[in-house]
């Protein structure tokens, strides 16, 4: 009989060290047209202009990005900050997520946020004060910038929905009055199933900037890995590949259903 003795024994993690990391596992926000969404002949993985963005990121410094479906928004955050998923291709910054993930800097993209209502609501809204006394839907685990995230906290009744499409369903049935959400994944959503009848009120909530993240708990977190990947979305950056991917995945997401 082999006996095992545990004196001595040492249990190494997976990818250990920083030359072990030629994969990286990369998740996001799964309800994120045309960023991310799930594609629909392998549900496992995630498409969209920003898997296509940080898969680039990869190809420049030598490193496999697996984009992966690893559950709704708020989970992959949690698994982020467990370290169980080493990136994230796309989060706005919040200095409590700055806690458990480190911002890749320059950010790749920015993204307006606004408010959007029925084109028969009775009144136009210019400014924050106007959603006062207003039921509200969003989509959960989102935040808009710390100035209106305050903002709402204290003076907004602003319901938090699983996803982009139950908010507009709520919104289209009248059980909300207004929806909070960034303008390019509306604009994809009501393209694709041709909804009409919903405006963007020219009130701004916030223009944020969306960031590549690594998860501080990720064994592949090193000071070499992090410039590596700040250096290669920098030069992306600067030769614009965002608008063009934008582009093509506005229409690929619009041409899977129409």
């Amino acid at each position: 009989m082999l006996l095992l003795g545990t004196v001595g024994l040492v249990f190494v993690p997976a990818r250990a060290h920083a030359d072990e990391c030629s994969t990286l596992l990369v998740s996001g926000n799964p309800d994120y047209p045309p960023y991310l969404w799930p594609d629909p002949a392998n549900p496992a993985e995630l498409i969209g202009a920003n898997a296509e963005f940080i898969k680039m990121v990869g190809r420049e410094i030598g490193v496999k990005m697996q984009v992966r479906h690893e559950g709704p928004w708020g989970r992959v955050q949690e698994e982020v900050r467990r370290g169980n998923i080493d990136m994230i291709a796309g989060a706005f910054f919040t200095p409590a997520r700055e806690h458990y993930m480190d911002y890749l800097r320059p950010a790749f993209q920015g993204t307006q946020t606004r408010i959007w209502t029925l084109d028969t609501f009775p009144r136009k809204i210019h400014n924050w004060q106007g959603l006062l006394g207003l039921d509200g839907v969003t989509v959960i685990h989102n935040s808009f910038g710390p100035a209106f995230d305050n903002f709402a906290d204290q003076n907004l009744e602003l319901q938090e929905i699983p996803s982009l499409s139950q908010s507009l369903r709520l919104l289209t049935l009248g059980r909300a009055d207004y929806l909070i959400y960034e303008d390019f994944p509306v604009t994809a959503f009501l393209a694709r199933n041709n909804i009409t009848g919903i405006m963007a009120h020219p009130v701004e909530i916030s223009a944020e900037d969306l960031f590549i993240t690594l998860s501080r708990n990720s064994p592949c977190n090193t000071p070499e890995m992090r410039v590596r990947l700040s250096s290669a979305i920098r030069k992306l950056v600067e030769d614009g590949v965002m608008k063009r991917l934008l582009a093509g995945n506005i229409d690929l997401w619009g041409g899977l259903v129409n």
